[in-house]
């Protein structure tokens, strides 16, 4: 339905901005496919209200209209909480509440009317007559506008379960979409709703171009290998003097010149092991980088570039840039990714011990470690989220720095640890 809205407000020459309501990359990018931006994020569990507002309005700025995907539901199988909240979201930035509701399963009546709705989107509908019925039954049961719907079409499913993760969806596909959507919405009733409130003026400071004590050059990996970044956070890096340039762990034989640090992030690796396990120039230009006592940062992918062996799910093992003591097992994620808070007790150049972090925990890379690879978080359940040396930090958390300014900061005042006087294992 997301894509669908895109694509018909694309077709009427309103740009759409797309936000994920928490911190978490979507299985199938596709918002810079359809409008040429891309997704970013809000959070309500990661970030105050006064920083999503911030972020939502800069995010806003070169569009017509945003869009805030997300979920009511609030799903909580692991007992550790959900993260990120929509309503949460909805109170602090004045938006309309818009409800997906899947017409397949109120055969038996309607659902409790969620508190706050102010119109409905309806999917699964069948042929053009019961669209129409159920469009009057759920406005005169709910009291709201249904602003648009999608049909029981199997074959959508079909084309989206052949789709690998990370892939977006085919321009045919996003098409077929459009069309549908666009032969029941109602657009004017959408903007009327998207103009409910307005929030008050915001003096912005995340984006205030600052005066660091280092000015840093940050190589930024990004081909088809490594593509999961959080846009605002690269934003905030070159508004606090770094120059961010991408390079391809694939295709390119050196790092970026005078590099300072070097981030690695999520992405589909395993998809490419040949390529990056031959790719023995990089492999060597990184441990230089860390010879020479430069920084590396690696996410999720990034991560298991960076240790010795890369397991992938069919048992191949491929042998990666060893920096990190440990084999990085692929697993078939079964669940979503799950909120992680904690605090450094080991420090590494982006805090001192007692640090907060906060971030969600990728379901697909799992550790097999081997001696003298330590984790930085305390808590056994949480050793090994983040590891490594002094100069390479890797995570299994995906951590929005753009959101948690004593992580970012020390990006351009790096901190010297010592010690700890206790271990706590």
């Amino acid at each position: 339905m997301t894509w669908a809205l895109m694509e018909s407000f694309r077709r009427q020459d309103v740009r759409v901005q797309h936000f994920v309501a928490r911190a978490c990359f979507p299985e199938h990018p596709a918002a810079a496919a359809i409008t040429g931006l891309r997704t970013r994020y809000l959070d309500s569990w990661l970030m105050d209200e006064m920083v999503c507002r911030e972020l939502f309005a800069s995010g806003s700025e070169p569009a017509d209209l945003s869009l805030i995907e997300g979920d009511f539901r609030r799903p909580d199988t692991t007992g550790q909480g959900w993260g990120g909240d929509l309503e949460t979201l909805c109170q602090w930035l004045r938006v309309p509440r818009i409800v997906l509701l899947d017409a397949s399963r109120i055969a038996g009546g309607f659902p409790q009317r969620p508190a706050n709705v102010d119109g409905v989107l309806l999917d699964q509908v069948g042929d053009q007559p019961n669209q129409a019925r159920l469009s009057t039954d759920v406005e005169t049961a709910w009291g709201v506008p249904v602003v648009g719907s999608l049909p029981a079409a199997p074959e959508f499913g079909r084309r989206l379960a052949g789709l690998l993760p990370g892939e977006s969806p085919p321009a045919d596909l996003v098409r077929d979409l459009g069309d549908h959507l666009t032969q029941s919405w109602r657009p004017e009733t959408l903007h009327r709703l998207s103009r409910k409130d307005s929030l008050p003026p915001l003096v912005g400071r995340l984006f205030q171009v600052k005066t660091a004590a280092l000015r840093l050059t940050v190589a930024v990996a990004f081909d088809e290998a490594f593509c999961q970044y959080f846009p605002c956070a690269l934003d905030m890096l070159e508004a606090c003097g770094a120059t961010v340039v991408d390079f391809s762990p694939l295709r390119d034989e050196h790092l970026p010149a005078d590099c300072d640090i070097v981030l690695l992030g999520g992405g589909y690796p395993e998809r490419y092991a040949s390529m990056l396990s031959d790719n023995h120039c990089m492999k060597t230009a990184l441990r230089n980088h860390v010879r020479w006592g430069r920084r590396i940062y690696g996410e999720g992918a990034g991560l298991a570039f960076l240790c010795q062996q890369m397991a992938t799910a069919d048992g191949e093992l491929a042998r990666m840039a060893g920096l990190l003591p440990a084999t990085a097992r692929l697993l078939e994620p079964s669940s979503a990714p799950v909120p992680v808070e904690s605090t450094l007790w080991r420090p590494n150049w982006m805090g001192h011990a007692g640090v907060r972090v906060r971030g969600y925990r990728n379901p697909r890379w799992t550790l097999d470690p081997s001696n003298g690879l330590d984790g930085f978080l305390f808590g056994d359940e949480y050793r090994l989220d983040m590891m490594g040396t002094f100069q390479v930090i890797s995570s299994l958390l995906e951590v929005h720095f753009g959101t948690q300014p004593n992580l970012l900061n020390h990006f351009f005042y790096p901190h010297r640890p010592t010690p700890p006087d206790v271990d706590p294992w």
